[in-house]
């Protein structure tokens, strides 16, 4: 009997599950998203499915891993795009989904376990009159865990900024990966750090507890624009408004909003775009301050949104993307953080590079306490040698480019605190058996 057979007999088919196509399912993220990581990545899978029912379970799943040398791959909802959950050398799913509990909630912070999704979790926090600080565009399947160990930030982010930022993430419960698993409690800025976007390197996240903020009736607004000029102008002004209240200010070049087919029917397609979230207070005055960069407001969009069962959201973030490869299937982004001072200089000097392959597309966020227009811009691939020519660009002009083709943390970009995350995976996983080759600055120690 092999060490999967053996996993399976001790914890019962109802944990662990081997039915390959099922397994392969789980062994995927959207790392497709990226032409590069799609040839790299697709024929890879773990060798079963782990689903524990409470932490005690999931202690002994851990336990017994390091005891056989098993490796484990952390999986929340599985919407990654960077190929963070996919197995690189077999071994073990972790799905977390039912480690879903609600811990505590009070005014201000709550405490959840790892598996639960934000989509449910903003609907329960509505009960208490409160909602997340931020969350991914893909909140309805995205779980708190996954988010946190490998997200960033995402609709809200422009009043709270991103995972980092002190006072988002407040606590949190690791279990490592050892004969006997220990249950770390971790707070403070650098020990979360050793955490926050680790793709389950140091540790196996168990709940978290995050702060909140006092619930909103966002009003969903859209707006279009003939010249790319007054969309970003407006949409600056919104987002350095400090007397606006805004959950999100989002930004499509031409003809990006033509492939979001929802919405044909209610925009011209042949616009810029700005999709705001704006407090009920605020809506008559962004109407009019749009309307001076001669934009022009789509009718009643709340509504439509209702009646069509859509969320503003959804045109957002990377279902931006998502939306363009629709209709053009090789397409693909890049993650770049533009410099708030020059931004404009940068992007006339990026697109003239390559006139025919970039679409911007902007997201405006809050980072370290400055406002800051993030953006993903949208590739016409063409090669990877193109792809990496454009990325090169925008470093030799200033813009900071986390490279979301690779599915090596540190190559990522967002690497600041990697010697953290490694010094506690060293630690928390002494076999390095969460994750391995995930990282190139750890090596397999005592692996039989």
């Amino acid at each position: 009997m092999n060490r999967i057979q053996s996993l399976q007999q001790t914890f019962g088919e109802e944990v662990i599950r081997l039915d390959e196509p099922y397994v392969k399912k789980m062994s995927r993220d959207y790392y497709w998203y990226s032409p590069v990581l799609k040839k790299q990545l697709s024929g890879y899978a773990g060798d079963c499915v782990a689903i524990p029912r409470n932490e005690d379970e999931l202690e002994e799943l851990l336990s017994f891993a390091a005891r056989h040398r098993i490796p484990v791959v952390p999986k929340g909802g599985g919407t990654g795009n960077y190929g963070q959950i996919v197995p690189l050398q077999g071994g073990i799913i972790l799905d977390t989904t039912k480690l879903n509990e609600v811990k505590n909630i009070e005014k201000g912070f709550g405490t959840f376990g790892a598996g639960i999704t934000l989509g449910k979790l903003e609907n329960l926090l509505a009960e208490t009159n409160q909602e997340l600080r931020f969350y991914p565009s893909t909140y309805m399947k995205s779980t708190l865990a996954g988010f946190i160990a490998g997200g960033t930030g995402g609709i809200g982010s422009i009043e709270y900024g991103t995972l980092w930022d002190e006072g988002n993430v407040l606590g949190l419960t690791v279990m490592t990966l050892e004969e006997k698993p220990k249950r770390l409690t971790v707070h403070g800025k650098e020990e979360l750090a050793r955490y926050i976007h680790n793709y389950g390197l140091s540790g196996v996240i168990v709940d978290a507890t995050i702060a909140l903020a006092p619930k909103t009736s966002w009003q969903s607004m859209i707006a279009e624009f003939e010249r790319w000029e007054d969309a970003l102008f407006f949409s600056e002004y919104v987002a350095k408004g400090k007397h606006i209240q805004k959950r999100l200010v989002s930004v499509s070049a031409a003809p990006l909003s033509a492939s979001f087919q929802p919405l044909r029917s209610l925009l011209s397609g042949d616009q810029h775009i700005v999709l705001l979230q704006i407090a009920p207070q605020d809506v008559d005055y962004v109407q009019q301050i749009g309307q001076s960069y001669q934009g022009k407001w789509a009718v009643d969009f709340n509504t439509f949104l209702a009646s069509q069962r859509l969320r503003a959201t959804d045109f957002s973030w990377n279902h931006v993307t998502l939306w363009r490869m629709k209709d053009y299937p090789d397409d693909t982004y890049v993650q770049a953080r533009f410099d708030p001072e020059k931004f404009r200089l940068q992007m006339n000097e990026l697109s003239a590079a390559f006139p025919d392959d970039i679409f911007m597309h902007v997201e405006w966020i809050k980072a370290g306490g400055q406002v800051v227009p993030s953006s993903q811009p949208v590739i016409c691939y063409k090669a990877d040698e193109q792809l990496f020519a454009i990325m090169e660009k925008c470093r030799q002009i200033g813009i900071r480019i986390s490279n979301p083709h690779t599915y090596i943390l540190e190559e990522g970009g967002k690497d600041d605190w990697i010697e953290h995350i490694c010094a506690a995976k060293r630690v928390n996983d002494p076999y390095n058996l969460l994750n391995p080759g995930k990282t190139k600055r750890v090596e397999v120690t005592d692996r039989v």
